[in-house]
């Protein structure tokens, strides 16, 4: 059972922290040190300041990040920095984007889901969490009882959600533009009777992670500690995290494909894995590609997949010589290429590259390569064909299907790491959550 309820937000006070698009940031996860710096240099109130706060080096001792963080969090609290609402309150959340030449909106909502167990089943992941990630974390969590974002949930299509939220009145509360030109929009719902009702027309639902695997994790670890400690007293807000959730078939949901870029082994013979490739596909050249500009370049090879969408294939980018080729997979071969996989995994084209092409074309094992050294990912395949070397090759690949992560999470199955990535990202720090023990959250009477 999907527990999906409202919350007393803490939001900014911009009379007192300022203009609101300085104070918001993407997700921690997509920005290096110098972006956050740079945020928090535009405004000491960014929310960067909390959720990638930096360690204090002034006076006799050294104040580690996370208790700076709880230290900070408490000030902006008491010095009305933030504020917290008295009134139980979900928060649509829209963003207007411009995609392909063309304009989208994708809609969505800010409310608390009740956190389970994997093995309920409720809540399905599709992608692998890594411990180091998890630790930050949980302590970031742990010491200021907080959660400054939101982690993005998709659920099956449900006509009486966007009924209820159509139907309800609503108060704007922020417009923010992004600097990619992205318009945020939220507003609130607190009328009880909409809540309520938007509650139990989900309590069927089954929620699939899209963003937010790692602090989904850090969340059931949070939880399982403070129940130890407190009990499993439901009203305890411990038991729930902040999500954004959005309708699988919201026309403004878009997945960008995430293209692989490999070293190769200084040993390895590239032309006679070109002759395996040759027997194993169907190899088509683009012509002329050495004397493309990389943009260029990849607009052919997208163009290419994209004239044939019942086909399985993916770009090949050779970084010696910049030789370009679509590698088709030949009809018959699908049970040969990718033996003993769940179909709902085969049907996946970053399990054609990981198995058929890396695995059987180069005779390298993808678990051996290290992310951001041997195997890079990227969503910029020009800059990607820019920057390769001679012993690179890059795969282009086209984006996965939503159903197609659905359907891997349904099936209890883990994609391969950087399989999707949602755009646009949602923004940090438009609403915040405490998981003040103290504080119940709002219950159904």
């Amino acid at each position: 059972m999907a527990i999906v309820l409202p919350f007393r937000g803490i939001r900014y006070n911009t009379g007192r922290a300022g203009d609101m698009a300085q104070l918001v940031a993407p997700p921690y996860d997509v920005v290096d040190d110098e972006r956050r710096d740079e945020l928090v240099s535009r405004n000491q109130y960014n929310i960067f300041s909390l959720e990638l706060s930096k360690p204090d080096f002034n006076g006799m001792h050294k104040v580690d990040k996370y208790t700076c963080a709880k230290r900070r969090f408490e000030s902006w609290l008491s010095g009305k920095i933030l504020e917290q609402k008295d009134e139980p309150a979900i928060y649509p959340y829209d963003i207007g984007f411009s995609f392909r030449g063309g304009d989208y909106c994708r809609k969505g909502f800010v409310a608390l889901i009740r956190i389970e167990e994997w093995e309920s089943r409720i809540v399905r992941p599709h992608e692998q969490t890594f411990d180091r990630v998890t630790e930050d974390r949980f302590c970031l969590l742990q010491a200021t009882e907080a959660q400054f974002s939101q982690i993005f949930i998709l659920y099956r299509h449900n006509p009486d959600v966007a009924r209820i939220l159509g139907g309800s009145e609503r108060k704007e509360l922020y417009t923010v533009k992004d600097e990619a030109g992205n318009t945020h929009r939220l507003w609130k719902i607190t009328d009880v009777d909409r809540l309520k009702s938007l509650h139990e027309c989900l309590l069927e639902t089954v929620l699939y992670i899209a963003d937010g695997h790692h602090r989904y994790t850090t969340a059931i670890r949070y939880r399982n500690k403070m129940q130890k400690l407190y009990g499993k007293d439901p009203s305890r807000p411990y038991n729930y995290l902040m999500v954004y959730l959005v309708d699988a078939e919201d026309p403004g949901l878009v997945i960008l494909p995430v293209h692989r870029v490999v070293t190769l082994p200084e040993d390895l013979d590239v032309k006679l894995a070109e002759i395996t490739a040759s027997q194993v596909f169907e190899v088509e050249t683009i012509s002329h590609a050495q004397n493309m500009e990389p943009e260029q370049l990849c607009n052919n090879l997208i163009q290419c997949l994209d004239n044939k969408p019942q086909r399985r294939g993916v770009g090949v980018v050779f970084g010696k010589g910049k030789a370009a080729q679509v590698w088709w997979q030949k009809a018959a071969d699908q049970s040969r290429l990718l033996p003993r996989l769940h179909p709902a995994l085969s049907e996946l084209d970053v399990i054609l590259v990981e198995e058929a092409v890396i695995k059987k074309v180069f005779k390298i094992n993808p678990q051996g390569l290290e992310a951001g050294k041997t195997m890079k990912f990227t969503i910029d395949a020009p800059g990607a064909v820019e920057a390769l070397g001679e012993s690179d090759v890059l795969f282009i690949l086209r984006p996965t299907p939503v159903d197609h992560v659905l359907d891997v999470a349904d099936a209890g199955l883990i994609m391969p790491h950087k399989s999707t990535y949602f755009t646009p990202k949602i923004l940090t720090g438009l609403v915040i959550n405490s998981v003040d023990r103290n504080k119940p959250v709002w219950t159904i009477s």
